[in-house]
């Protein structure tokens, strides 16, 4: 009996160093940058390091390779490792500006085809800036780059709905479908740092424009993919003063498509967050009033978005995927569509609920 209890603590302690063994003769790859430079590839790996080390600057170091061809670049960058290339981890996928529009069907065939790749991963584009710069631009505050650009596409509790939430499976999905102009966040390098840039419109297996952080944020609510969107409304007799409210439930916008109109119907949710013009919050009034004014606020944002949308003549909010969803045949001319609007804004005050009344 003894014999064998120490059997099986002996397999036990067998089995935990050859996974130890096993985790430390990888490299896992976290994250990949691609750019196209002068007819060749460049692709960047960011390795997590499984080395214990008190500095925050070695929890990752980079890799590259370079290649006339995509699968010659990424074997180069795997040959450069004396470990075992691991990419089931891959969190984000930075394809640089040029490589956008000029190669971006071949890298998306290739990551496709890569069976050692879950199709999980955040694909995003480098605005003004190579795909390596960003991905090497490591802090002490961030020193894993990839983990950094997922939590800002992913992090939305606090901060402004910039990102938009495409993992590789979905963006195939529109990239296929030609119904729709598939957009990807864009990021850039701002004062040092790793920022989101806006939403990164494709069209026909390229990159066709970058649109601001102001349309990615619009993109979301009206793709119901918005935990949070602020409206500033300036004080009427404070020359910089501001009331800003808090889009904080954003999943009731609905859009009906006809052959003549678009018809955008948001009940959204919001609280105040910030005031400097004196209102009187005590009075229910005032959250009328207030409301009246955001929904006209808000209106103005659809309103601009969807000229941006004609005037770049990018489907990125997928009318006519919508349209033949719903009636089964092909929409003509979408971006001739009227557009209009209804907009109901609720504001919540320490527990109590404010909308205005409509006339029937």
């Amino acid at each position: 009996m003894k014999k064998l209890i120490l059997l099986i603590i002996t397999l036990f302690t067998i089995t935990g160093c050859y996974d130890y063994q096993e985790l430390n003769d990888r490299a896992i790859v976290s994250g990949i940058s691609i750019d196209y430079e002068d007819e060749n590839y460049i692709v960047n790996y960011e390795i997590l390091n499984n080395q214990k080390s008190e500095s925050p600057m070695l929890k990752a170091y980079m890799v590259e390779g370079v290649g006339k061809t995509i699968v010659e670049a990424f074997q180069n960058a795997s040959d450069s490792i004396s470990k075992e290339t691991y990419l089931s981890h891959l969190k984000v996928l930075i394809i640089g500006e040029n490589a956008a529009k000029e190669e971006l069907r071949i890298i998306a065939d290739y990551m496709l085809r890569e069976p050692y790749i879950r199709n999980v991963f955040s694909p995003v584009i480098a605005k003004g800036t190579t795909a390596k710069k960003i991905l090497q631009n490591t802090t002490k505050e961030s020193p894993v780059v990839s983990e950094q650009i997922d939590s800002l596409i992913r992090n939305n509790k606090f901060n402004e709905n910039i990102g938009l939430k495409v993992d590789f499976d979905h963006f195939m999905d529109e990239y296929e479908d030609e119904r729709i102009d598939p957009a990807l966040t864009a990021i850039e390098l701002l004062d040092g740092k790793v920022t989101l840039a806006g939403a990164a419109a494709l069209e026909n297996g390229k990159l066709k424009k970058i649109l601001s952080p102001e349309n990615a944020a619009i993109l979301n609510v009206l793709n119901n993919e918005s935990s949070n969107h602020r409206l500033n409304l300036p004080c009427e007799n404070e020359k910089d003063g501001f009331t800003i409210i808090n889009l904080y439930d954003n999943k009731k916008t609905n859009i009906e498509i006809t052959e003549e109109t678009i018809k955008i119907k948001s009940n959204l949710k919001a609280g105040v967050v910030k005031d400097s013009c004196g209102y009187d919050f005590r009075e229910g009034e005032i959250y009328e009033e207030l409301a009246t004014k955001y929904e006209e606020i808000l209106k103005k944002e659809y309103e601009e978005f969807w000229k941006t949308i004609i005037e770049e003549n990018t489907d990125i909010l997928g009318v006519q995927k919508k349209y033949y969803q719903k009636k089964r045949t092909e929409l003509e001319n979408w971006n001739k569509l009227q557009l209009e609007t209804d907009i109901t804004i609720k504001i919540n005050k320490n527990g109590k609920t404010f909308e205005v009344k409509k006339d029937e």
